[in-house]
Parts: C-alpha cells; structure tokens; sequence
C-alpha cells in the first residue's frame, strides 16, 4: 500500500511542467543561443507566477533540452 503511493506520488511529481534544479543547472552549464536562452528564462520567471508551466513551453524546453544533451 505505501509502495503504491509512493509510486502515484512520483508519477504525480515526474508530470508536472516545471523547471526544477537539475534541468536549470543544465541549462546554466550549456552554451544556448540568445534566443533560447531568453526563453528559458522566461519560463523560470513564469513559474514564480504560475503552478506549471504551458504545455507549449514545456514542449519547447524539451526540445531545447533533447538538442544539447547528446552535445
């Protein structure tokens, strides 16, 4: 029983739409474009604000990550 809330609490936490310190270190330590750049602090900025982040802006964070992680 506790195991399975664990896992339900993990999945609920792998989910949300946030820029959380790991990714934010790995975008600190890699070499963005202006633009890129730009929009990624922007999203760090709208999570002050708002709970998550747009399906939009996640999926371009991700794509932004999935660019420079083989690099």
């Amino acid at each position: 029983m506790i195991y399975q809330i664990h896992l339900k609490i993990r999945l609920i936490i792998m989910t949300t739409r946030r820029i959380r310190k790991d990714l934010r270190i790995f975008f600190e330590d890699t070499e963005l474009t202006v633009k890129e750049k730009s929009f990624v602090l922007g999203c760090l900025k709208a999570q002050q604000k708002h709970p998550q982040l747009t399906s939009r802006q996640w999926q371009i964070v991700c794509e932004i990550k999935e660019k420079y992680k083989n690099v």
